[in-house]
Parts: C-alpha cells; sequence; structure tokens
C-alpha cells in the first residue's frame, strides 16, 4: 500500500491521529521540495514514532519506479507539505502505482488552494492559477491574467522557490516584475497572503503601495475580479495603513490646492450672491419702469383723444 500523507501548512502537529498509526508500522519518507514547511523531521520522528528519510525531486521523479516498488511489499509513506494533491509530481506517482496495481491512499490536509478563503475572497470566483517564476518568462502568467479578468474571476499566483537552495521569492519582488512586465498597473488593487496556516499576514491596497511593504515568505499574490459587496468589505479591514512622511514641498503643493478649492468655492458663493441681488435690483427697476411706460402710454393717448376732438369741433363748425 502506498500512502501519500498531508503535512498541512504549519507544523508536524498538524497531521490526523489516523496518519500517526499508520505512519508507526510504514517505511516512511518526506519531500520538502514543493513548498515551505514550518515543522522539523526530528519532531515529526517524535510524533510518528518512526524513522523518516527525506527525498528530493530527483528520486521521486526518476527513481519513482524503484520508490513504487517497495509499495508491492510493504507499507509506504510520503508525507508532503500542504496537501498531497497540490503537486503534479504526486499525482504521477499516484497514476504510476495504479497502473502497477499497487493500492494507494491519500490523506488530505490543509492547502494554499483552501487557505486563501482567509482572504474574504470567495473560491467559487477563483479561476486559472499560474506561477511567477524566478527566470522572468510571464507569458503563462499573462496570459492567465488575461483569461481570468475577461470573465471576471480572480487569479492566484504562486511564487517560485528552489527548497534546496532555501531561496524563496518575497511577495514584493513579484509584484514589481508584475509592473515591470506591465502585467498590472501600479493602481491595480491586489492582495498579498503570507504565512497562511502559521501566523498569517494577509494585506491589501495598490500594487506600488504593497511593493513598499515587506512580507514573509511562503506568500501567494491575488489579482482581484469583480468583487462583490462582501469581498470588499473584508478586503477593506486588510488594507494597508499609510504612513506618509512629511516632504516639504508636497506640503505647501496640498495647501496650495487646498487654498485654490476655497477660493474657488467663494468665487462661487460671491457670484451666486451677487448674481441674486443683481437679480433682486433688475425685478424693481424693470417694474418702475415698466409704471413710467404705462403713465407715458396713458397721457399720450389721453394727448390724441382730446386733439382728435378738437379737430371734430373745429370741422363741425365749418360746416354750419
Amino acid at each position: 500500500m502506498l500512502y501519500i500523507v498531508g503535512l498541512g501548512l504549519n507544523d508536524e502537529r498538524d497531521i490526523g491521529c489516523r496518519a500517526k498509526k499508520i505512519a508507526e508500522s510504514a517505511e516512511c519518507y518526506c519531500e520538502l521540495y514543493t513548498s515551505k514547511w514550518f515543522g522539523s523531521i526530528p519532531n515529526l520522528q517524535a510524533e510518528i514514532k518512526n524513522s523518516i528519510k527525506i527525498v528530493d525531486r530527483k528520486f521521486l521523479e526518476e527513481g519513482s519506479d524503484r520508490f513504487i516498488e517497495n509499495a508491492k511489499r510493504k507499507k509506504v509513506i510520503l508525507f508532503v507539505p500542504g496537501d498531497p494533491l497540490c503537486a503534479t509530481t504526486h499525482i504521477n506517482l499516484i497514476a504510476d502505482a495504479r497502473r502497477k496495481k499497487i493500492k494507494v491512499k491519500i490523506i488530505h490536509n490543509a492547502s494554499i488552494f483552501s487557505a486563501i478563503g482567509e482572504t474574504g475572497l470567495q473560491l467559487y470566483k477563483f479561476g486559472k492559477t499560474a506561477t511567477v517564476p524566478f527566470s522572468g518568462q510571464t507569458n503563462s502568467v499573462r496570459d492567465t491574467l488575461a483569461l481570468n479578468k475577461k470573465a471576471g474571476l480572480h487569479t492566484l499566483l504562486l511564487l517560485d522557490l528552489r527548497a534546496e537552495e532555501k531561496t524563496f521569492m518575497h511577495p514584493e519582488v513579484a509584484v514589481e516584475l508584475l509592473i515591470h512586465k506591465k502585467l498590472i498597473k501600479r493602481n491595480d488593487g491586489i492582495v498579498i497572503a503570507s504565512r497562511l496556516g502559521k501566523n498569517s499576514d494577509i494585506k491589501s491596497g495598490t500594487a506600488y503601495e504593497l511593493t513598499r511593504t515587506k512580507m514573509d515568505t511562503p506568500a501567494v499574490v491575488i489579482v482581484p475580479g469583480k468583487l462583490h459587496f462582501a469581498e470588499k468589505e473584508m478586503l477593506e479591514l486588510y488594507q494597508i495603513k499609510k504612513n506618509k512622511k512629511l516632504i516639504p514641498s508636497e506640503v505647501v503643493k496640498n495647501v496650495k490646492k487646498k487654498i485654490n478649492k476655497t477660493i474657488g468655492t467663494s468665487r462661487k458663493i460671491v457670484k451666486k450672491t451677487v448674481n441674486k441681488k443683481i437679480g433682486k435690483y433688475s425685478k424693481k427697476i424693470s417694474k418702475r419702469l415698466n409704471k413710467k411706460l404705462k403713465t407715458v402710454t396713458q397721457k399720450k393717448k389721453t394727448k390724441r383723444k382730446t386733439t382728435k376732438k378738437k379737430v371734430t369741433k373745429k370741422k363741425t363748425k365749418r360746416k354750419r
């Protein structure tokens, strides 16, 4: 029987009782090259009361036949950081074992794919995942971001690691690379989740702001898609605090802007009040002018009537 057991995201205490019992009477191996693990092998050996052999990528990929053959005769356990089926290496092992008619049992544990739910982003709204590589070749990242953006989905970006050399890509370096390659903009809102499952550290903000904040490894970068109002509320809780340094030139600019705004608003107020007063006075003047015009027109009418009467009187006298 071949057992593949997940170690979880923290340390040896994340292993369940069932896995411990099986491990007591099995041949135990452990790989630590697919992710960073915070436990220790001596402590893990104490937990399972058995010895463990650490294996590298070459042993599991190139020498997988020899490893699987052992499982024909006895119980063999492979301990894996996180969940056993998050890395393609272990899926290939399972396929090879089943082809050789060897029974395989998976004992699951927490993984980054479930732990990102701690950010408040809904898991079913995540699209395709990509890895930001040390090489800087980001074609797959670009295609993944474009595909997920069209569908309005969140993009989970894993960060490259070289476990043998104990080098892990830092999230701020990954974000700088994404900005440099023009895959995201400086003002784009993103999320960085670090050490999920241990001492979780989650921050949200603009890409530029997050390049200036140091966070530990292992970490992931998330580029959100269309956000539900509940997701927005959660991300606001993780918003980074802006510690602005006082720069004299910037202070002067801000003061000038505020003064110009106040002057602009005061001018508008003055114009409104002046226009109102002008309107009132113009109405009064127009009323007075209208009255005068009425009186003048009435006088003219009366004069015309009187002149007409005089003319008619003269005409009647002449006829007589």
